[in-house]
């Protein structure tokens, strides 16, 4: 089994309040360096019942390569339940391909205490509450304030899960390390999740940058080729405001990167001139600059895309992401459709030399 997920518990222990009520946090991370669409589940052991344990926010969530989110389990044991203890764990798992990648954390066991018996109401000076929960207070609020003193800022070890606010503990070889989200404060990428800080703005991704691998591009980033050159741009589903900032050099309408593989289902999905055609790829019509045959609707690249002969046609209709090219049905690659697209789109290619030297490397 492919190692995918890695998913902490910020405590193993829970002790419910007297009306039998608590939460538990984990923390998982899609240790993959590709988009992962995981879903999550939470699983009883023995002495628990499924419901009482409730996952927050959506079971099924989407993690960028290497990126971390909090997940929290909230927890509810009926009135009347002796006490005693239960456990569970977080189960999490590759929506496509749950049986090879998934994920279980580790088990959390949880305390049920007695509620206090319902007892008549004894007569109290009510000053001396007021006093009492006064000096209360106080003292909770002097304990919380040293407690958020004691947490780890911005790159520093968190061996027991715990970070300041706004910090994630991710897991690294040598141990977790706080890490801030896009948009917290840095002062270094070391300190970021996404890699790359810029100090007075916070924690960004560097778009733009040059590129060798993916490993060269952090977070919701993916490496890009871009006629020749390697640049550092969003993966497909990531939010977006310009088409240059994509890998798929498509930002849709509603302001999300179009899919990269060069696949469609209807003409929304391709950058235009593109359109989606028979075999749903987004081609070039006739009469548009053009590379490669395969780029074309009819199948033939002379300079521009034009009705093929005789001799390129095929006999009989080709198969989804396919093309017909000299007689014959060939698969397509989308990185050949999207360099292809980018002929006809000289403002994208303006805007991508201008994110490049907003990070210092040449046009």
């Amino acid at each position: 089994m492919s190692r995918v997920f890695d998913v902490s518990a910020v405590t193993d222990t829970l002790r419910l309040s007297p009306k039998g009520a608590g939460e538990a946090v984990f923390h998982v991370i899609n240790a993959s360096r590709t988009p992962v669409r995981a879903r999550l589940s939470v699983v009883p052991d023995a002495g628990a019942r499924r419901e009482w344990l409730v996952l927050e926010g959506e079971p099924q969530r989407d993690f960028p390569p290497t990126g971390a989110q909090r997940v929290v389990v909230r927890v509810r044991a009926p009135a009347g339940t002796p006490p005693g203890h239960f456990t569970f764990h977080l189960r999490v798992e590759d929506r496509d391909a749950p049986d090879a990648r998934s994920a279980q954390g580790p088990a959390v066991t949880v305390e049920v205490v007695s509620s206090p018996p319902a007892g008549r109401a004894f007569p109290m000076n009510w000053a001396v509450v007021a006093v009492g929960t006064f000096i209360l207070l106080g003292t909770m609020a002097s304990l919380l304030a040293a407690d958020r003193a004691r947490q780890p800022g911005p790159g520093a070890p968190c061996p027991d899960g715990h970070c300041g606010k706004g910090l994630t503990c991710a897991k690294q070889r040598d141990g977790g390390v706080c890490l801030a989200s896009q948009g917290q404060p840095c002062e270094a990428g070391a300190q970021c999740i996404t890699g790359f800080c810029e100090p007075g703005v916070g924690c960004t991704v560097p778009l733009g940058k040059d590129c060798a691998s993916p490993e060269d591009c952090p977070g919701a980033l993916t490496c890009a080729d871009v006629l020749g050159s390697s640049v550092c741009l969003l993966e497909p589903e990531e939010a977006c405001e310009n088409d240059r900032d994509c890998a798929s050099f498509f930002c849709t309408p509603e302001r999300k990167c179009n899919r990269d593989d060069g696949r469609c289902d209807s003409n929304a999905e391709c950058q235009s001139p593109t359109q989606c055609g028979a075999t749903k790829l987004c081609q070039l019509p006739d009469g548009q600059p053009c590379i490669r045959h395969e780029a074309c609707l009819s199948g033939y690249c002379s300079e521009t895309c034009q009705v093929s002969s005789e001799s390129f046609q095929c006999e009989s209709p080709c198969p989804a992401y396919t093309a017909c090219v000299s007689g014959s049905c060939i698969p397509v690659e989308g990185k050949l459709l999207n360099q292809n697209m980018l002929l006809t789109a000289p403002r994208i290619l303006k805007g991508i030399r201008e994110l490049r030297i907003q990070q210092g490397t040449q046009p």
